[in-house]
This record gives C-alpha cells, structure tokens and sequence, in this order.
C-alpha cells in the first residue's frame, strides 16, 4: 500500500518538475524584443494609414476659429467672439485676396503636399496626427504645424498667429502690408486662440 501511494507522488512531483522545466525553456527562449518589436514596415503602414485620412484636393472656404475654453475668447463667449474674429479675418482675407491667389491644397496618401499660389507650386512633405488632430507641412524645412480636424468633406486648418502670419505671407506673396500688421492684434489681445482656414473637399 505504502509503496504504491509513494510511486503516485513520485510521478505527481515528476510531472510537476518537467512542467516547471518547461516552463522555464519557455522563459528562456522568450525574446520581448521580437514580441514587441515595431518595424519600419509598421510606422510605414501606419503613417499611410494616417494621411489617407485626410488625403484629396481641398478648397479654402472662409476663415476658422479654434479657441481654447480657458482663453479670452472663451471667457468672452465663443459664439460672439468667434463671430467677431471671423469678420476680422475674412475682412484680411479679402484684401490679401487669398481666395483668388490660393487655387488649393492637394493632400496625398503618400505624405506629400501642394498648394498652388498663382498658378505656382509650393511644395513639401506632411505628417498627420489623427490622435492628437494636427497637421504639419514641412516646407524648405519648416515645420507648420496647425490644429487639424475633418469632418466629412470639410477639413478645419487652424495655426497660431505666428505660423498664420507665415502662412498668409506664403499665400498673398507680400512680406510688408497694413493687413498683415493689423493681424498682429490676433497674437496682442487674444491667448490660446488659433485661427486658419475652413477648407471644402473636391
């Protein structure tokens, strides 16, 4: 009786001790760097995936506001405030007369941008950022980055003042005018409020 129940735990702590081996090989062959590797093929595939979201030719439509609720605008209301800011723009926008200069901005799912300016090519890369809604146009190997959102057939460009100002110098082809110093106000009397373009797919 004794030596048949000390054979049944000799092969019970047999069995255990070659799970337990087993186990360990397991561990020891268990590479997280090949586990959690990403590869270059991966980023690839994910940036594609990225642009194509907001790839196509678009269209400027009228100025955009994105204002931050802890911001003037905010405290100030946005729906009048944004209103009033809007006016402001597409009065500036019309003297630029970026509408008649700007013909679009082409997106490609491969990354790569255009705008033509009076009939001419600027052109660059970009990225997209679909988490965390930006943009960024990389041109003569300035990054512009701006506040991005589409919705349906319309995309939502928004930059600070800083960066608009470089944009709208871009676009309207002149370094020095009352406009572009009147939109100096933008970045003296408003905080956390960044202004751009409503653009309409084709």
């Amino acid at each position: 009786m004794w030596k048949k129940v000390l054979l049944l735990l000799g092969a019970v702590m047999l069995c255990h001790a070659l799970q337990a081996q087993e186990l360990v090989d397991t561990i020891e062959y268990f590479d997280p760097n090949e586990v959690f590797e990403v590869s270059e093929d991966t980023v690839e595939l994910a940036r594609i995936e990225a642009c194509r979201m907001v790839a196509g030719e678009w269209h400027y439509k009228k100025p955009y506001v994105h204002a931050d609720g802890s911001s003037f605008i905010g405290k100030l209301g946005k729906p009048i405030a944004k209103s009033k800011l809007k006016k402001n723009l597409d009065k500036a926008y019309k003297k630029l007369k970026i509408k008649n200069r700007w013909n679009s901005l082409t997106l490609t799912a491969d990354g790569d941008w255009e705008m033509r300016v009076l009939g001419l090519p600027l052109k660059g890369r970009y990225t997209y950022d679909p988490e965390n809604e930006s943009l960024t146009l990389k041109w003569n190997g300035i990054p512009l980055k701006s506040h991005a959102h589409r919705d349906g057939k319309k995309l939502y460009l928004a930059f600070d003042t800083d960066r608009l100002l470089m944009i709208l110098h871009m676009l309207s082809g002149i370094s020095s005018s009352e406009t572009l110093k009147a939109l100096s106000f933008l970045s003296q009397n408003f905080s956390n409020v960044e202004v751009g373009f409503e653009m309409m797919l084709k």
